[in-house]
């Protein structure tokens, strides 16, 4: 009997005492910490602005503050440049990541993110860099390297690449050149040079005779359409400009976001309203720059602006070999890589 009443009382004791203490997670492998990573990293590719969508290479080291039923972890993530550019806004687990074929980038994160009822990003600041191309050509001898994008021959290429694309492209306006964003080389039966660059919607129609596309404005509307842009030339042997081969453009255009929030508006009103208004709206259409704008209503916020929760600084390549990284703090870190260049002791 006195066995019993102890027991109860040590019970009462124990549920009335200070709660027990969070468990940290199990490390860098743990599915609430690699949910916090992949769903972290979806939001800090939605805040960039420019640049190349980031792809989860793996957890590298981690921290945590625990609170009632939430936690807010600080991690440090490996990340590699896509293929994708961030004007894509493609889901990163859908972007194939560059290779040594493509002049890779690799890089890291230190986020802070809250995993409540919902995971929320608080901060970030990443910082990425290229692979050096002594490391690519041993690797892979025959590969493209890195060139400078302020080099004649890559803005000569760039503008040939989207003279090409204006000529082919069945759309109504011309485009022009709004940035250059990768450039490298890579010797065939000559210097082979190849670009990506970002090109914007203007206000000069197709139809206009004897357009002089550097007089053409930009179309400076949040409608504008902007595309990204892979081009490319071989230049023979025996001169800069001279005896090119034919030029090879691909550009795939997106549309506008404003564009699509207002197609989601239009699309919400006329599930509201489309018994009441559908022989009164049934043949009428939008001009493709005809736009009309919605004023938010008071229950529907605002879009955040976005690059306002963190960073991307972009380093030059490192030296060879790099210099050694800290080891986690954290127990059972770093996490397993999901992608492996094959570039020997070159580890990233």
């Amino acid at each position: 009997m006195w066995v019993c009443v102890w027991l109860l009382a040590l019970f009462v004791c124990w549920q009335g005492g200070s709660p027990s203490p969070v468990e940290p997670p199990v490390g860098c492998q743990s599915p609430e910490v690699l949910r916090a990573a992949e769903e972290g990293l979806d939001q800090i590719n939605a805040d960039l602005t420019k640049g190349f969508i980031l792809s989860l290479n793996r957890v590298y080291d981690i921290s945590q503050q625990t609170g009632e039923g939430e936690v807010t972890f600080n991690l440090t993530i490996d990340v590699m440049e896509t293929k994708c550019h961030v004007i894509s806004r493609n889901p990163w687990k859908k972007c194939e990541v560059k290779n040594v074929a493509n002049v890779p980038v690799y890089g890291q994160c230190m986020a802070s993110i809250y995993v409540g009822k919902s995971v929320e990003l608080r901060s970030y600041k990443c910082t990425i860099q290229q692979v050096p191309a002594t490391v690519i050509v041993d690797t892979c001898p025959d590969c493209p390297t890195a060139e400078r994008l302020d080099d004649p021959i890559i803005a000569e290429t760039a503008n040939l690449s989207l003279q090409k694309y204006n000529q082919k492209s069945h759309l109504p306006n011309y485009f022009t050149l709004l940035n250059i964003t990768g450039a490298s080389m890579q010797w065939v039966v000559g210097p082979a040079y190849f670009v990506e660059f970002i090109i914007q919607e203007t206000v000069c129609a197709k139809g206009t005779p004897d357009v002089d596309l550097t007089q053409c404005k930009m179309m400076d509307c949040e409608f504008a359409h902007k595309g990204f842009c892979k081009g490319s030339h071989i230049t023979l042997d025996g001169g800069l400009f001279e005896n090119k081969l034919p030029i090879q453009v691909n550009c795939e255009i997106f549309e506008p976001e404003a564009a699509l929030a207002e197609e989601k508006v239009h699309s919400m009103e006329g599930s509201d309203h489309r018994e009441n208004e559908y022989h009164k709206h049934a043949h009428t259409h939008l001009h493709p720059h005809e736009h009309h704008h919605h004023p938010t209503s008071p229950n529907q916020a605002s879009p955040r602006p976005k690059g306002l929760l963190g960073v991307v600084v972009v380093l030059p390549p490192p030296h060879v070999p790099p210099a050694p990284r800290a080891s986690p703090a954290a127990k059972n870190c770093p996490g397993k890589r999901k992608t492996n260049l094959g570039l020997g002791s070159f580890k990233i």
